[in-house]
Parts: structure tokens; C-alpha cells; sequence
């Protein structure tokens, strides 16, 4: 897990994202461009508060621009198990970040109830997932595309995917209309 309270980072090392040097000049750039646009507009939504949780944390480029007292961030490529079920008390962050995460995960209703839960009453999940449109773009610079994501998500298909959970508050595209951001608010 990498922390980084009031400046000062503690914890494991970023992950390793050497996958990005195996890669020619146009993919390490499509990623680099990617990541800097989604951290962007997901970073519209977040307001300077307590805590922060990012699954899918990376290299903690996200975090490092977080308005937030104390960040925590999760990532397999650091050896977290990032499953159903994670080791916070309830209420406990004010915001939970998943930034080109959820169309990864097979199940995600199990993650999202638990994230439901470490959450504050009004706290905010923020999440970027790229639309089926992007697989064209993606297949430029990632192999096996349609292996690696699970499920592309529509507006509709998230709300029905978080009802009861969460309350979409915002939603709007970016990077050509290829990827999308939603705010989701804990009910």
C-alpha cells in the first residue's frame, strides 16, 4: 500500500510500470497522455478533505495530485489484494478513486458494496472507464484488448450497477468522447 499523508510518502514503492517501456513511441505516449487526462477530469470532482482511497493506484501519479490531507492507494502490480474486501473501518475515506479500473474487474458489485462501506455518508466514488468506441485506439498500444476488459459501462448500466449504493451526481466524456468520468455519491 503506498500513503502519502500530508506530503510525506510512506509504504510500497509505486508500481512497476515497465509495461509501458515495452512499448513504441506512440503507445508510451497514448498512456502517458491517457493517464494525465484521466487524473484531469476525474481531479474535477475531488474537493480538499480527509482521506483518499485510489484502487488501481499505480505508479501514485493520482495521488500525488490529491487535494487530501492523508492518500492511500492499492494496486496488485504492489502486491495488494484488492478484492471485496478492504482492511478499513467503515466511513472511514471521503473520496475513493478507480481510474481506468472497474472495466477490469469480472464482479464488481462485491468491490463497490465494500467500497460503499469504508466510504463516509456523502463521500464521493469517482471512476474513468473508457466506452467500447476506444478498443480501436486501445488495440494500438495494448494486445488482447478484448481479454483484458470485462465490461464496458454506460450511464445507464452504472446506475443500475450502484443502485442502492450510490447516486450518480456527474458524468461527462472526454479524450474524443473515447473515455468517461462519473461522480457517484454514497447514499
Amino acid at each position: 500500500m503506498l500513503k502519502i499523508i500530508h506530503g510525506q510518502e510512506t509504504g510500497a514503492v509505486g508500481a512497476d510500470l515497465s509495461y509501458t517501456e515495452g512499448r513504441g513511441p506512440l503507445g508510451r505516449a497514448l498512456l502517458r497522455l491517457a493517464r494525465w487526462l484521466r487524473a484531469r477530469h476525474a481531479g474535477r470532482y475531488m474537493q480538499a478533505q480527509n482521506r483518499h482511497l485510489d484502487i488501481g493506484c499505480g505508479d501514485g501519479y493520482f495521488l500525488r495530485r490529491s487535494p487530501c490531507a492523508e492518500c492511500f492507494g492499492l494496486d496488485k502490480d504492489m502486491g495488494d489484494k484488492v478484492t471485496d474486501s478492504l482492511d478499513f473501518p467503515d466511513g472511514y475515506f471521503d473520496c475513493v478513486t478507480m481510474l481506468a479500473v472497474i472495466e477490469h474487474v469480472p464482479d464488481p458489485k462485491p468491490m463497490l458494496s465494500e467500497i460503499h462501506r469504508v466510504l463516509a455518508p456523502g463521500g464521493r466514488l469517482i471512476l474513468t472507464t473508457p466506452k467500447e468506441a476506444a478498443d480501436a485506439l486501445i488495440s494500438l498500444y495494448a494486445r488482447d484488448v478484448d481479454e483484458i476488459h470485462e465490461i464496458y459501462y454506460t450511464t445507464d448500466t452504472l446506475k443500475e450497477l450502484t443502485e442502492g449504493l450510490f447516486e450518480l451526481q456527474a458524468h461527462h466524456t472526454f479524450f474524443l468522447g473515447l473515455n468517461q468520468v462519473f461522480c457517484l455519491v454514497r447514499k
